[in-house]
């Protein structure tokens, strides 16, 4: 189980990395983002998830731990507002850009520290 969680939370690493860039260089928002955030939120939520439970079901206060759970919320913000941006809020895209690239560089920094710290 432990090579499926490695294997899924690099794939929402793949994915979120492909969409984000993407949007924030191009500062469009297109409909393949959204989908792409959301494979990347579902692999994310399932890797960890799995995560968790082989850590025994509990729940750590370390920075990496906190700093997981954050930016797994802004990623939901993130993909459940590319949803709202796209179909009607189209006059908030220039401040989602902004928003983007930060949810994914706190994302970068918990999945560096997770990498390190757990190695």
């Amino acid at each position: 189980m432990l090579v499926i969680s490695i294997i899924l939370v690099n794939l929402a690493l793949i994915f979120y990395t492909i969409s984000i860039l993407n949007e924030v260089k191009e500062e469009v928002l297109r409909s393949w983002h959204v989908v792409m955030f959301f494979i990347g939120l579902t692999c994310d939520i399932v890797g960890t998830l799995i995560m968790y439970e082989l850590g025994g079901g509990m729940v750590k206060t370390g920075i990496h731990d906190i700093l997981g759970f954050i930016a797994l919320l802004l990623m939901l913000a993130n993909t459940i507002g590319s949803v709202l941006i796209l179909k009607k809020y189209k006059n908030l895209l220039n401040k989602f850009y902004k928003f983007s690239a930060f949810a994914w560089v706190i994302w970068i920094i918990s999945y560096i520290l997770g990498v390190t710290t757990h190695i």
